[in-house]
């Protein structure tokens, strides 16, 4: 929040994305002969190190200054994306889904590039990534690919607007999965 000349307070956002990517992403790791995969995984590990949490904290913040923030997880929100493309209703459901990803203040988008590679998918991908861009809107995203094998999980066009909109505010992250920790303990 900021406050304009009049003493009034105005909600504004940074145009700049802010992401939490992997050092060596998770397909990099799937094509590694499965002698390497537990050693290359221990030492760059990028699960359960706690990025959706910092993102569903940060929703809740803005939500509470007032902003239009929409959550999505990539998985779920792929397949609803493919599902409302096939459906007999003249693209009114897929319309929808767009408008509220490219609209809301912030789009807060969970583990993205989790889903299989698609031609369709990496399409919708671009055409949500790109109007953002346009419109100089943020995504607050995680993945767990590194910065190469998102841009190809995700297309080459699309990461180059989603990690290049960054700018200083793209992290990569590796650490203790907590999620396995804990269970251990």
């Amino acid at each position: 929040m900021t406050t304009n000349e009049n003493g009034e307070k105005e909600k504004t956002v940074s145009s700049h994305n802010f992401g939490l990517i992997a050092v060596f992403g998770e397909q990099r790791m799937k094509e590694l002969p499965s002698a390497e995969r537990a050693a290359v995984k221990q030492q760059h590990n990028n699960f359960g190190i706690g990025k959706t949490h910092l993102q569903i904290a940060l929703a809740k913040r803005l939500i509470k200054d007032g902003f239009n923030v929409l959550v999505i997880s990539d998985v779920t929100f792929m397949d609803e994306l493919i599902q409302a493309r096939m459906m007999n209703d003249e693209g009114e459901q897929l319309n929808r889904l767009l408008y509220a990803a490219t609209n809301a203040d912030v789009l807060i988008w969970d583990d993205i590039g989790k889903v299989k590679w698609s031609e369709a998918k990496e399409s919708l991908y671009y055409q949500i990534i790109n109007e953002r861009y346009r419109k100089q809107k943020p995504i607050v995203f995680n993945s767990n690919e590194d910065r190469g094998t998102l841009a190809e999980k995700v297309g080459y066009a699309a990461a180059s607007r989603l990690i290049g909109q960054c700018g200083k505010y793209l992290l990569e992250a590796e650490g203790t999965d907590w999620r396995i920790k804990k269970g251990a303990s």
